[in-house]
Order: C-alpha cells, then structure tokens, then sequence
C-alpha cells in the first residue's frame, strides 16, 4: 500500500518539476518583462501554441509523466488488497476514486505553478484580468480530461499490460493533438484542454463555458461506464503460496 506520506513527496517532486519547466519555457518572456514592465507576460505565458501550457505539451509531453504518476499514486490491485474488497464493482470504485484524485493533484499541481508564475511575474494583468477565475474553470476542465485518459489508460491496461496501455494511451493522446492542431476539431476530446489562452484573447461566454464542461463531464462518464464493463470482464490472477 502507497503511504499517504510517498503520496505527498511524489506531489512536491511533480510540482518542483513543473516549476523547472515553466522557468525553462518562459524564461525568454521574463526576460522582456524585465526590460518593458507594460509586456503582457499573461498572454505568452499562458498560450495554447507553443509553451509551458500549449496543446503540444498538456496532450503529448505531459501525459507520460501523468500515467506514471498513476502508476506510482494509485494502489495496485494485489491480492491481499483484492479479498478485502466485497465485488468487482467496489474494486473499480476504490480505482475509480484514486484515479479522479491523482488526476485533480497532476492538474492542480501543473496549473498552480503557471498560476503563481504569473502572480509574481505579470501582477497587474493578473489581477485585472480576474486570471484565477479562469484558471479555476481550466482546472474543472483538465481534471476531467486527465480523467479520462486515466480511465482509458486503465481501459487498456484491464486487457493487457503497462506498456500497452501507456503506449496505446499516448497514441490516442497524440491522434487527439493531431485533430486539434492540424485538422482544427473543435469538437474533438479534449478540445478545451487549455481554455485560458481563448479567455484572455476573445473571451468566453457563459453558454460557451457550459457546453466546453459538459462535454468533457460526458466524455468521462463514458470512460466510467467503459470501464466498468472491462473490470467485469477481467481475469484477476491470485498467487497461492506452497506454505
């Protein structure tokens, strides 16, 4: 069993590698806030093309890390573990409700960072432009969508193994930037993965805001009920000792 303590180290590693990447990503942007302190540093900062919060990086750089994280935050399914639980239902619960949760820490985690960059860096706009607002809403959003990959990681993995299930989750991911980037889907999964570089060059409506959400809280019931079905289907192997 993962101890809530390996639990919290494993959070303060994640958040220290976030800040090194931000740093490494922004650093040619703090360097022009250094010389004009009217540059809009929010904007670059937080762009969906290229950067620490680009589609690129939230959909392909970052999702190795993200099952990994998974790998090394939610318990595994040993057998001790499993005659504990009453039913496959309540094993898929107990995952169900540690993936939600590693999924909220990830984005949390890689979210704060660029939250507290711009807050020191670039305070004026961030407080005029209400950015905790909308990062709060990009927070709703990457949680659920990070769930679902976590779902569908766990979809696979129900089926095969670890590799498998991480390098078919990351093709996926990949078609998925593929569809946004090139093909320009904007009906596409994960569409609305980065929400804050639309809120601060047009804006967003609330009607808008309210079908972005929806369709991401849909996407993850589906990958519940997925998943579901495949913890159904199976074959837990138990070791039988020889004492």
């Amino acid at each position: 069993m993962k101890s809530n303590q390996k639990k919290v180290y494993l959070s303060m590693i994640v958040l220290i590698i976030f800040g090194c990447l931000w740093i490494v990503y922004n650093i040619h942007y703090l360097k022009i806030k250094q010389v004009d302190r009217s540059y809009p540093l929010i904007i670059d900062v937080s762009g969906s093309v290229d950067g620490y919060l680009s589609i690129k990086n939230l959909l392909m750089t970052y999702i190795i890390p993200l099952l990994l994280f998974y790998r090394f935050f939610i318990e595994d399914e040993h057998p001790h573990i499993m005659v504990r639980l009453t039913s496959r239902v309540h094993i898929y619960r107990r995952r169900t409700i540690q993936v939600l949760k590693s999924s909220f820490i990830f984005a949390f985690s890689l979210l704060l960072i660029n939250f507290i960059g711009v807050f020191i860096f670039d305070r004026f706009h961030f407080i005029s432009s209400n950015y905790w607002v909308i990062c709060l809403f990009n927070l709703a959003l990457l949680t659920c969508i990070y769930f679902s990959i976590g779902m569908l990681y766990y979809f696979i993995f129900d089926y095969s193994n670890s590799i498998i299930a991480m390098a078919g989750t990351f093709f996926i991911c990949f078609l998925l930037y593929m569809m946004k980037s090139y093909l320009n889907f904007h009906w596409a999964p994960a569409s609305a993965i980065n929400v804050i570089d639309s809120y601060l060059s047009s804006g967003i409506s609330g009607y808008q805001s309210l079908i972005m959400i929806g369709k991401e809280l849909l996407l993850s019931i589906v990958m519940v009920l997925l998943g579901l079905f495949a913890i159904e289907k199976k074959d837990f192997i138990f070791e039988v000792s020889n004492d």
